[in-house]
């Protein structure tokens, strides 16, 4: 098995600064101009980005495990200092990392009892830091405490010990004076549009798919879903009724439409459930229900839906059924069941099935028919399968899943053919062609042998967070970011390995 290089992925939707995750908290530009540095700050996680302002290629991408709140270039040299806070309210800790941005030479330091947020550059001497911490875990101080040097360059790890700077009370009533701060995504958008280019931030493709002509269809924020020409042109999109976008979507088996799970405005009052023309995308049938719903189906394009918000509790029986089934291609309610324990009938992640399967008690695997009467029990599980895809090839029909170890089960009894260990989670699966797709939360998208397990390839992916995946049918694999790229990952083959194997 070799990696693959991240060179050979093509890019839909590629706009720059994706690093950040199509969530910039803060932005500066260096004062010569030539670099760009960007925050994309998550709960007590974060990463720092910097650019080359003339091309906007990423130079450096560092990612912390507290939140790097601030941010600030030297007045004249390429030094980027960043503030750190663990945003832990009952036991502070933070640290300052300092980055040269020409060499990539890069100090930290830490405090495990002050957090960082801002620091501020007063002179080309001068580091300022408004400290923050707890006085015996019940009382918020606020401090000032500035950093003098004659020489910011090549520093060590032993240069700074922030425990021991001197520290000035700030009043917490007094009015806090920060430096002005222009709004990341507008100031990301004027310097993408210097260098040429378009930026939306319009990120977060939590569902992607592929047709057979080439095209592609992804979902993302405000967008219900959209599709993409074979050659990476845009050619239609279908608006969201809110920021999260589509969570879901089924392709129709003749891949003329596609149902799309979106969430409302306020996703616990509203799931709206769309039928849209693959063609032109025209909305067909739009199902809404008051409340939140998962999405699962079969590939008779029989669908159901699940609340997931429990509106069962506290309601006087009947209580109204918390899983729904439709007929293909509309709304048409065919079968229904309530089951008063939200955790007892579970529909799992399964996709290209020809059955709903669903996680009953926790423990037994079961298919449900589409008129919500019959319960089919297939299987007994100790854990949880995680993500789940049917395949039926010379091995037979089965079913392939997995979190840290991926499992291949004869279908429909269960019985456990093959696993294969991986070193990260799983995130989404899929299969085409006899080829088992994993994508991982290791930014790694690791090909398999379908029938027995063995790996073929691992495709190191570029640090965009992966969020979803799709096995094209012309045998490409796409996945979708957090960043708001599609990746478009080159074929692969089982036939390949077994002719080479057979020679």
């Amino acid at each position: 098995m070799a990696d693959l290089p991240e060179s050979h992925t093509t890019t839909l939707h590629d706009q720059p600064f994706p690093e950040l995750l199509g969530y910039p908290c803060e932005v500066v530009v260096s004062s010569d101009g030539q670099w760009i540095a960007g925050s994309s700050v998550m709960h007590r996680h974060s990463r720092v980005a910097v650019y080359r302002a003339a091309d906007l290629s990423c130079a450096h991408l560092l990612t912390f495990t507290m939140e790097a709140g601030s941010i600030a270039f030297h007045p004249t040299l390429p030094l980027l200092a960043v503030g750190l806070d663990n945003g832990d309210e009952y036991d502070r800790a933070g640290g300052l990392t300092l980055l040269k941005c020409d060499t990539g030479h890069r100090v930290d330091f830490t405090d495990p009892a002050w957090g960082i947020e801002p620091v501020r550059w007063l002179d080309d001497g001068t580091l300022e830091l408004i400290l923050f911490a707890l006085d015996d875990g019940v009382d918020h101080l606020m401090a000032r405490a500035t950093v003098v040097r004659e020489n910011w360059l090549g520093l060590t790890s032993d240069a700074l010990d922030l425990t021991a700077l001197d520290r000035t009370p700030i009043d917490l009533d007094a009015p806090r004076v920060y430096d002005e701060v222009s709004p990341a995504q507008p100031l990301l958008r004027t310097l993408a549009e210097r260098a040429g280019r378009g930026y939306d931030a319009q990120g977060g493709v939590r569902a992607v798919a592929g047709l057979g002509n080439g095209r592609v269809l992804a979902t993302r924020k405000h967008v219900a879903v959209e599709c993409w020409a074979a050659d990476g042109s845009a050619l239609w999109s279908v608006p969201a009724p809110s920021a999260s976008g589509g969570t879901r979507i089924e392709v129709a088996s003749d891949e003329r439409s596609v149902r799309v799970a979106v969430a409302g405005p306020d996703a616990r009052a509203r799931t709206d459930f769309l039928l849209v023309d693959t063609a032109d995308g025209t909305v067909l049938d739009r199902h809404s229900v008051p409340f939140s719903a998962a999405m699962s189906a079969r590939t008779d394009g029989v669908w159901a839906i699940r609340d997931t918000y429990d509106r069962s509790i506290g309601t006087e029986p009947p209580a109204p059924p918390n899983t729904q089934i439709f007929a293909a291609g509309g709304s048409d309610l065919i079968g229904s069941v309530h089951v008063p324990d939200r955790y007892d009938l579970v529909p799992l992640q399964a996709r290209r099935c020809p059955e709903l399967l669903y996680g009953r008690s926790g423990r037994n695997v079961v298919a449900l028919a589409p008129d919500g009467a019959i319960e089919t029990v297939l299987f007994s599980v100790d854990a949880p399968l995680g993500r789940v895809v049917y395949v039926s090839d010379g091995a037979g029909a089965a079913l392939l899943h997995g979190h840290r170890e991926l499992v291949r089960r004869r279908f429909p009894s269960g019985k456990v053919l093959w696993g294969r260990p991986l070193e990260s989670e799983v995130i989404d699966l899929d299969s085409h062609a006899g080829v088992l797709h994993a994508l991982c939360a290791d930014d790694s998208l690791v090909s398999l042998d379908a029938a027995d397990g063995t790996v073929l390839r691992r495709h190191p992916l570029p640090p965009y967070q992966p969020l979803s995946l799709y096995a094209a049918p012309d045998g490409t694999t796409l996945v979708g970011t957090t960043a708001g790229q599609i990746l478009r990952c080159p074929t692969i083959r089982v036939q390949d390995r077994r002719t080479t194997t057979d020679r």
